[in-house]
């Protein structure tokens, strides 16, 4: 049997001395001209008392306990049967020890303890009354006995129903318990697997409770707080609110989709309100990215046909410039004009091979070339730009081969360090860092252009990719859209970081099949 009333021993213990030791005390204030406190048969009870509960305290954890229990309250109904013999017998005033006995053992031992405890002390009873000496057979006598004998059963009868009474009372408790431990692991389940974030606040706003994802979603720990404090913009005094958010996570943004109700109890008054929420970043990527691609698709289209109608005259017009120069056909007032031209066309041819990039980024010629030798020729080229020729650049790269358009991909590094170099006219210590991480766990590798320049504006950030989109007065905005349309023809893409006054950094994402095993 487990010991369920281990934790209220003590009470017990407690109850039955204190009803041992109030009769002792009755009978010697009844009797204390007569009879020594510290007489040996009262300190006898007491001493056996202390001892009982001692073994009983000691056995607490034996699987048998309760028959500890048993013999305790035994001894008990013996002290007290002595007791009561010893302070005038079937005439004793201490009877009632009796039913307060039954009780003490119902509450402890439930029906089972009522029934036999009643019996035991009505045997014990019976005994003193006939046989503790000899009595007159008068109807005052059986009056007397059977009154007692009533009342005693009646005690019993009553600590029995109480006991049914709590037994019921403990079933139903139980029960009750149990249902609501389901509930709560219930509701801890649904918390727990839900995809989206939920916040339950207060009349206040005051958060009580959240799930673990909305904790995840938002980065803090979330009870206590006021619910504006972490998602501010939202409105509490609107019935329904459902709409999309953005939230600052450090550099990046956190765009939410949520949905704002108010909570109501059964007469239809708001006792709270709930937040249900979704962290929609990454689709409010993928939108961008798909917007960006369509506007670059359809930008390529027409400049698919305007670079091949525009390339033939250009090339007329630049050999005909180069032709007058030489054949001195040109007066030296006209020269001037010349270089004018030639600069004009120069400019213009550029601006025609962006486009060619722009508009068939997929082309160019398969070759095998080694990542460090291409960008320490690119390096060699641009030393004479006058941007790039106070920047120290780092070049952080493995001896790595990679298979592709050499040219293309000295294009697409070539505008990432000119606009780098560009940015950091006005840095004091300019510096450019060139580096390549691997990852054999991932489809792809990385390489990070990073900059210590100004950084770029957080309102122009995202359209820094558009197509003719420019800050610069002499500048084509085409650099990036080129760079941005080739990594996606190459299976990759591109992601940007930038914080003003810490510079910025592109992260050009290529898939492992560039790289040469």
């Amino acid at each position: 049997m487990t010991n369920i009333w281990a934790p209220n021993l003590w009470r017990f213990q407690l109850l039955r001395i204190l009803l041992v030791v109030c009769g002792l005390f009755f009978f010697w204030w009844t009797y204390n001209s007569a009879v020594s406190f510290f007489a040996p048969w009262v300190i006898g009870p007491i001493f056996v008392l202390l001892l009982t509960g001692s073994v009983v305290f000691f056995y607490r954890n034996h699987p048998r306990w309760v028959w500890f229990l048993w013999f305790e309250l035994v001894i008990d109904t013996l002290l007290i049967s002595l007791i009561i013999i010893g302070s005038g017998g079937r005439n004793s005033p201490l009877v009632f020890l009796y039913p307060l006995l039954i009780f003490v053992g119902t509450l402890f031992l439930g029906p089972r303890g009522a029934d036999i405890l009643t019996g035991l002390t009505l045997g014990c009873y019976i005994f003193i009354y006939w046989v503790s000496g000899p009595l007159e057979l008068s109807s005052f006598n059986l009056m007397r006995f059977f009154i007692t004998v009533g009342g005693m059963g009646l005690s019993g009868l009553l600590a029995l129903r109480f006991a049914e009474e709590l037994a019921h009372s403990k079933q139903r408790i139980e029960e009750t318990r149990a249902a609501l431990y389901q509930i709560e692991e219930l509701y801890q389940h649904i918390m727990r697997s839900m995809a989206s974030g939920l916040i339950i606040t207060d009349l206040k706003g005051v958060i009580t409770s959240s799930n673990q994802k909305a904790t995840d979603i938002l980065g803090q720990d979330l009870k206590g707080k006021h619910l504006i404090d972490v998602v501010p913009g939202l409105d509490l005094s609107r019935e329904q609110n459902r709409g999309e958010l953005v939230l600052p996570r450090g550099e990046k943004k956190l765009y939410l989709g949520y949905s704002l109700f108010p909570l109501k109890d059964e007469k239809d008054d708001v006792f709270g309100y709930g937040l249900l929420f979704q962290d929609i970043t990454h689709i409010k990527e993928q939108e961008e990215k798909l917007r960006r691609a369509e506007q670059q698709a359809a930008l390529g289209t027409m400049a698919a046909g305007l670079v091949h109608e525009i390339k033939n005259p250009l090339a007329s017009i630049s050999g005909a410039i180069q032709l007058l120069k030489e054949a001195s056909l040109v007066t030296p007032q006209g020269q001037r004009l010349m270089n004018i031209l030639e600069r004009s066309c120069n400019r213009l041819d550029e601006l025609v091979t962006n486009f060619l990039f722009f508009a068939k980024p997929g082309g160019g010629e398969k070759k095998i070339f080694s990542l460090k030798e291409l960008c320490g020729e690119l390096l060699e080229e641009l030393s004479c730009d006058p941007a790039l020729a106070r920047v120290k650049v780092d070049l952080h790269l493995p001896l790595v081969k990679i298979r592709g358009d050499p040219g293309r991909f000295k294009q697409v590094l070539a505008n990432l360090l000119l606009n780098a170099a560009q940015a950091l006219e006005d840095t004091p210590e300019p510096q450019i860092e060139i580096s390549f991480i691997q990852d054999q766990d991932s489809p792809f590798w990385r390489l990070i252009v990073k900059d210590n320049g100004p950084g770029i504006p957080e309102r122009i950030l995202p359209r820094i990719f558009e197509p003719f989109f420019t800050t610069k007065e002499d500048g084509t905005g085409l650099g990036l859209s080129v760079v941005y349309s080739l990594v996606r023809a190459w299976g990759g893409h591109i992601e940007v970081s930038s914080q003003e006054g810490k510079g910025t950094t592109f992260t050009l994402i290529l898939p492992q099949s560039l790289l040469l095993s």
